[in-house]
């Protein structure tokens, strides 16, 4: 396991140490879900765009009639019973 300081940058900006990204196979244009547990920052590597993932659902709520609007609301009642 590599272990490592970083410094972040007034853009909120930090490098992943080499050792890192070699390790856990990551590399330019890769996206990362980043999100915060328990004062833990975790990262994992996802492989595909989130913008692909969206237009999934986009289209097969379109080809299942289900409005904007009404899948806001399905979206917000899932996150709602998440936490």
């Amino acid at each position: 396991m590599v272990e490592a300081v970083v410094k972040v940058t007034s853009k909120g900006q930090l490098t992943l140490p080499a050792g890192i990204r070699d390790d856990l196979n990551i590399s330019e244009g890769d996206y990362l879900y980043v999100t915060e547990a328990g004062g833990l920052i975790l990262m994992k590597r996802i492989g595909v765009d989130p913008k692909e993932i969206l237009n999934v659902f986009q289209r097969a709520a379109k080809e299942i009639g289900l409005t904007r609007r009404e899948l806001n609301r399905a979206i917000q009642e899932i996150r709602r019973t998440k936490r």
